[in-house]
């Protein structure tokens, strides 16, 4: 059985805008946790960071046209956000020693802002790295490794995904949902099959996989939320 520490973790990252000195507004991620009775719990969690004074200084870093595309403003966020200091203590409690996986990658906008957190902090530097594969590379060696072509499940399930919201945790959510959706595909026969006959299969996902046990998302603490997944819309 796969353990909490054997799946990947999946990480997002909203910020004050893609500019260089933009700055990190909410971290959220999202790691697939297989039940010994087999079910996929998709285990949730997000973090709004309260900006320091020197980032709010230079208003040439927040951009306000991002607004409504994240959906936070200063206020919630200075009201809201977590200390810098005590986001990174976090981050290395629950990333060390695991694959964390980002959309961006090793090197991308998502690893920028983690350093711009981490120094802002005054930390001298993260216990972990991203991967440097981007979160849908990670998925997609999921599929791989259970014998279904990627380049084929992968766009059947897209109709399914929870939506894309540009609320963090949600956004991590989804990859966290095809991976455990691997899971669960690669247990119904359906490696080798031909592709013609794979995507007949999948148009009708609760038929091969029934609703009640996709993977849910659970959370000990709350995480923000914009969305809905699309077996909840149905």
């Amino acid at each position: 059985m796969t353990t909490p520490s054997d799946a990947p973790i999946f990480i997002d990252i909203e910020s004050s805008g893609i500019a260089r000195g933009s700055f990190p507004i909410e971290i959220g991620w999202a790691q697939p946790v297989v039940e010994n009775d087999g079910r996929i719990l998709l285990d949730v969690r997000s973090i709004l960071v309260r900006p320091s004074e020197n980032w709010l200084a230079d208003p040439a870093r927040w951009d306000s046209s991002a607004e409504p595309v994240h959906g936070l403003s200063q206020e919630i966020l200075l009201r809201d956000g977590r200390a810098l200091s005590d986001i990174c203590e976090m981050l290395d409690q629950t990333f060390n020693a695991v694959e964390v996986a980002s959309d961006t990658g090793m090197g991308g906008w998502d690893d920028d802002w983690l350093l711009a957190l981490y120094e802002e902090a005054g930390r001298a530097g993260r216990n972990w790295d991203l991967a440097e594969k981007q979160s849908g590379a990670v998925v997609a060696r999921q599929f791989r490794a259970l014998g279904l072509d990627p380049r084929v499940v992968r766009p059947a399930l897209a109709p399914w995904l929870p939506r894309h919201s540009h609320a963090a945790a949600e956004d991590a959510l989804r990859f966290a949902w095809e991976w455990g959706m691997a899971e669960l595909l690669g247990r119904c026969g359906l490696a080798g099959r031909p592709d013609a006959e794979l995507l007949e299969i999948l148009r009708d996902l609760p038929a091969v996989v029934p609703r009640a046990q996709w993977p849910q998302a659970i959370s000990h603490e709350t995480y923000r939320r914009r969305a809905v997944t699309a077996a909840q819309d149905a």
